[in-house]
């Protein structure tokens, strides 16, 4: 079904004045109804991998085969129709491939007229996906109010709806929990099997390394390990020797994998050693000792428990933000949804606040309240001693403006503006002098130097990964120093170890403005002993108190 060869992707960079390789010679085979996810950290080439495969991409060099259509041969044209007809994708914000005031039947109704003018038949096929998928009490609900979990399984029964052959999924986790995750990825492998459609995951997301039929490891543009779920990429042995798998590609290239570059501690070369009986030892040729090699359980995720507050710890603190007997429900013609249910606290000036719970628990929907992009249904709430229940959306919009820094789960951007440019937006809209002297320049190529997104400056929203996306929206509520800032899911899209680094960098920067910190996640491994955590479980208020993290 598809047959990457040698396939190399360059791009220029006009600032620099260079060529950068995203993809330095991939080879993959993927059978016919095979669930194949492809891992890797952020800027290793996956999202430029699915775009090649999705024919939105030309190649530089090698084949691509997908079906009978040899892609390294076609014109723009022949790509988008290659892409209309063949390719479903499943976007790691789907709420830019699905219409949000219509319903979910409308939209797979629009899908599937794309192939066929037959409405009536197309409504009792969509039906029937919507079944498969588990999801056809959902059928007249209106996009806008889905959940994320929801809101994925709709975006890849739309993509059913095509009646395509294959698959892609963009990171179709990263907003979700882990019971959602599951439920993904076992309706990934019932679509495969129910549908006979081909399907790979692009992801960071190690919770991918089970659940599929292989896992396709990429770093720095390369493939370095293609395995089968009943094995593993490296050892769960703690004890030496320790064994390891990767990937000899076409040009008879192979990478080391960072376990033994880092243990072995090699500088300029290496030695193989091969002996009679076909063993190959690969050794530091200094004799250097192996550092010890600590494999760390990387997946499990922390359990949390919550603890009063200390007698004292709310003393003397100015409240922020207060919330009494919030309600939010979304109604529709048939519909009523209560997202949030009767809601009382406050959160204090300097705090940081982590807001956590599954999919679906209204966490969003707490930060669209405190932020007054929604007005409530019920209470009310006090911002800066602003009624944000007793203000017009235009005055909400004013205040949101001049006060809060918001982080969203898809960072949003101005899509026609550059990352940079995107910085002034603000200030343009508040009619402020926008002019860039020196020592402005200088802390704005500080921030994106600390987040990893300066060579991403002068490119436009949507021509960077999703990971880049929330870094370059997290620049932008930095630079802005708002005396509340608001992070929802901000390392939904980026590997562990970038998000550590983000992290640790926003607690940093949180201790030199002193400003209040909300973060809502699902990722119970950014949270730290004595956190404020806020627990929401649907819609009330489970957990107020200091977290206690369970080793």
């Amino acid at each position: 079904m598809i047959d990457c060869q040698d396939v190399i992707k360059i791009y220029n960079d006009p600032e620099l004045n260079i060529r950068v390789a995203a993809l330095r010679g991939i080879d993959l085979r993927v059978s016919k109804g095979e669930v194949i996810s492809i891992v890797g950290p952020s800027g290793s080439g996956k999202s430029t991998l699915i775009k090649i495969l999705s024919g939105i991409e030309s190649i530089d060099s090698g084949i691509a085969h997908i079906g009978g259509y040899e892609l390294e041969k076609m014109n723009t044209k022949n790509l988008l129709k290659f892409r209309l007809n063949n390719i479903g994708m499943v976007h790691q914000f789907p709420e830019r491939t699905l219409f949000l005031s219509g319903t979910v039947m409308d939209n797979l109704q629009f899908s599937s007229s794309l192939h066929s003018k037959n409405f009536a038949a197309n409504k009792i096929e969509n039906r029937k996906i919507l079944r498969e998928l588990n999801i056809d009490h959902l059928e007249n609900q209106r996009v806008s109010f889905l959940s994320g979990g929801e809101m994925i399984r709709t975006s890849i029964a739309f993509m059913l709806a095509k009646k395509v052959p294959i698959l892609l999924c963009d990171e179709p986790t990263g907003q979700l929990d882990t019971a959602n995750t599951e439920i993904i990825k076992q309706t990934l492998r019932q679509i495969a099997t129910d549908f006979e459609s081909t399907v790979l995951v692009v992801t960071h997301d190690k919770r991918f390394l089970t659940g599929v039929d292989r896992t396709c490891s990429i770093h720095d543009g390369r493939v370095s390990s293609l395995i089968r779920v009943n094995h593993s990429t490296e050892s769960e042995n703690r004890e030496f020797p320790l064994r390891f798998q990767t990937q000899v590609d076409s040009s008879h290239g192979i990478r080391i994998p960072d376990e033994i570059y880092d243990a072995l501690q090699i500088k300029g070369s290496a030695e193989f050693v091969l002996t009679e009986d076909s063993k190959v030892e690969f050794v530091n040729p200094l004799g250097t000792k192996p550092k010890k090699i600590e494999l760390k359980d990387r997946f499990r995720p922390k359990e949390l428990k919550s603890k009063p507050f200390p007698d004292a710890f709310l003393e003397n603190k100015e409240i922020e933000i207060s919330l009494s007997e919030v309600s939010k429900i979304y109604k529709t013609k048939n519909i009523t949804v209560k997202a949030l249910d009767d809601i009382t606290l406050d959160i204090h000036h300097g705090e940081i606040v982590f807001v956590v719970g599954p999919s679906g628990s209204g966490k969003t929907t707490f930060v669209k309240l405190i932020t007054g992009m929604v007005p409530s249904s019920t209470g009310e709430i006090t911002v800066l001693n602003n009624q944000l229940h007793s203000m017009t959306d235009s005055e909400r919009a004013r205040f949101r403006r001049e006060n809060i820094g918001i982080v969203s789960q898809q960072g949003d951007l101005h899509p026609f503006l550059t990352v940079t440019e995107n910085l002034f937006l603000k200030n343009v809209l508040s009619l402020k002098n926008t002019a860039l002297d020196i020592k402005l320049q200088e802390e704005i190529k500080e921030i994106f130097t600390d987040l990893e997104i300066d060579h991403r400056k002068h490119a436009y929203p949507l021509d960077i990964s999703g990971g880049e996306l929330q870094r370059a929206s997290l620049a932008l509520a930095q630079y802005d120093s708002p005396p509340i800032l608001i992070m929802d899911e901000p390392t939904a899209n980026m590997d562990a170890e970038l998000a550590t680094k983000v992290m640790n960098k926003v607690f940093e920067t949180h201790k030199l403005l002193d400003n209040t910190l909300i973060i809502t996640t699902h990722d119970t491994s950014l949270v730290k002993d004595d956190f404020r955590i806020i627990e929401l479980i649907d819609g009330k208020i489970s957990k107020n108190g200091l977290a206690e993290i369970e080793k």
